[in-house]
């Protein structure tokens, strides 16, 4: 039988970690997701960025035209903060990257180091270069750590039951009526480390359970979901991440049904269960010590810069 990873599933090893009644009528499944959201981005996103092994890297293409020196930040940058940026060649296949500096240095007094330096600085939402980027056949790529998306019970998502390549429908599990070609989706993967195939993106037809799309996103599969813009049936973290995410639910629980002692014991759990997460977190490669590179070393001197 294939392993369920879905909300459903998800909730049911929150109510039998509580042994909570199926009668209750405190929390509906929908409840149950959004605990399990606060507690996925509130506890477990920011444990996991601390270990620093990039599970939610994700990078964003912006266009060069020549003038434009302000680059928004993309929209589900966890923290509003980015991992790296620079400048992608796609002909070249090659990644410059620049340097952050501060505001000061746009009016030093030893003169303009955000262009002497060919970096950039946060201004707000924003990083500022001065110049504006002059090699319009280049991209600004922006290196961040995306958001995983919301927690929603599977009826409210379509799960992929056909692909016609052809025509580029896709045929879904389910529906809702409320979707229109003005509705924003994203596709997630449905086994793996559960990532966004294609985020935000609109469909030209919907006809019942047919999507038609304008284009398919690269590895779109069977089993695959379609969700309305930053929704999930389905945490977007390692599957052993799902059990502790049960568990911290299960304690939010316990805490609105004003169980003590209950919240009490399964606080000792997550804590037991929270140590042996972030042992299969770390390292990501067992068999190969991380190499620090030198990026900014004599022998480096070389590498070309795209302005």
């Amino acid at each position: 039988m294939a392993i369920d990873y879905t909300t459903t599933a998800l909730i049911e090893s929150v109510k039998r970690r509580i042994a909570i009644p199926t009668s209750q009528a405190l929390y509906t499944n929908l409840d149950f997701c959004k605990l399990a959201t606060d507690e996925l981005q509130s506890v477990l996103v920011p444990m996991m960025i601390a270990e620093q092994e990039d599970y939610f890297l994700h990078s964003d293409d912006q266009s060069i035209d020549g003038t434009t020196t302000a680059f928004n930040l993309p929209d589900r940058a966890i923290g509003r903060k980015i991992r790296d940026a620079g400048f992608y060649s796609s002909s070249g296949n090659e990644y410059v990257q620049r340097p952050r500096l501060e505001v000061e240095d746009y009016g030093d007094r030893a003169g303009n180091l955000v262009s002497t330096l060919g970096g950039y600085f946060f201004q707000g939402d924003q990083i500022i270069f001065d110049p504006a980027p002059r090699n319009v056949s280049n991209q600004l790529r922006i290196y961040f750590y995306r958001r995983p998306n919301n927690l929603v019970r599977e009826t409210d998502c379509g799960k992929i039951t056909n692909i016609n390549t052809g025509t580029k429908v896709v045929t879904l599990n389910n529906a809702s009526t409320s979707w229109d070609t003005g509705t924003k989706f994203d596709a997630i993967k449905g086994s793996g480390g559960f990532r966004s195939l294609q985020d935000s993106f609109t469909v030209s037809l919907i006809a019942g359970y047919d999507l038609t799309l304008s284009s398919l996103p690269t590895g779109l599969a069977v089993g695959d979901w379609i969700c309305p813009e930053g929704q999930s049936p389905i945490a977007q973290i390692p599957y052993e991440g799902h059990h502790l995410l049960a568990q911290l639910t299960a304690i939010k629980v316990l805490e609105g049904l004003g169980d003590a002692k209950g919240m009490g014991m399964a606080q000792e759990k997550y804590e037991f269960l929270l140590k042996n997460f972030i042992k299969t977190l770390t390292d990501r490669v067992d068999g190969s010590p991380r190499k620090v590179v030198n990026r900014s070393g004599i022998f480096r001197s070389n590498r070309r810069v795209f302005w």
